[in-house]
């Protein structure tokens, strides 16, 4: 029973993407240009670089959806709805590339409800995946995830200056990249200790199947040689 639990916990703990831990240094990195440049007077110039960061990724969104319509054969009614809404928004990143101006209105908006669904997978993984897994400090994770989705709501229902929007949002990337980068080295560290003690758990099994083997082995030597 052990040693199918053990296994349970170690498929939870490989399941969660390590790798997701670039994408929060990225965050982490972004969030300090965000506080800094505010601080230093480019907080307009920041925002129209993200928001124009945000467009060429919905580009790439959009051109990734048109390869993979082409290079299927037998096309359906989903591959249909797939491909045209990677062309919506392909169009949606080329207005945010050329006139970045407008979308910086409803900024707050837009990226409080991402960092907030972000914050949420945060959450999710530091209850559902970590937890289960073992692993001690769990709750640091679900902290920031806490700390990240409040902050989130926050910049969604914010009503103030722009300069002081500006750094709440890098804050609230900092903090939500520290619940990310949390959450995969919590992770990183319950996978190594489940291998470990999956190790023990192996050898201790090995030496009593081979000390039951051994013993069975005596006893039918005993039983011939009282036959014989």
């Amino acid at each position: 029973m052990a040693k199918k639990s053990g296994k349970n916990k170690k498929e939870k703990t490989v399941n969660y993407n390590v790798g997701r831990i670039v994408l929060d240094i990225f965050m982490l990195f972004l969030g300090l240009i965000f506080v800094i440049g505010t601080i230093a007077g480019r907080g307009d110039d920041i925002a129209s670089g993200f928001v124009r960061v945000i467009g060429g990724v919905l580009i790439l969104i959009g051109i990734f959806a048109l390869i993979n319509f082409l290079r299927i054969k037998d096309k359906t009614l989903f591959d249909w709805i797939v491909l045209i809404i990677g062309i919506a928004l392909a169009v949606v990143g080329l207005v945010f590339i050329i006139n970045p101006l407008p979308v910086i209105t409803v900024f707050n908006f837009i990226f409080g409800i991402i960092i907030a669904v972000y914050s949420i997978v945060i959450i999710i993984a530091a209850v559902g995946t970590l937890r289960p897994s073992g692993a001690k400090y769990w709750w640091f994770s679900l902290l920031f995830g806490v700390i990240a989705l409040a902050l989130g709501f926050l910049v969604v229902f914010f009503n103030g200056a722009t300069k002081t929007l500006n750094i709440i949002i890098g804050i609230t990337l900092v903090v939500g990249s520290i619940g990310g980068m949390a959450n995969a080295i919590l992770a990183s560290q319950a996978k190594k200790d489940l291998k470990a003690n999956s190790k023990i758990l192996e050898d201790a099994t090995f030496t009593v199947e081979s000390t039951t083997v051994s013993g069975s082995s005596d006893d039918k030597s005993g039983n011939d040689s009282v036959k014989y």
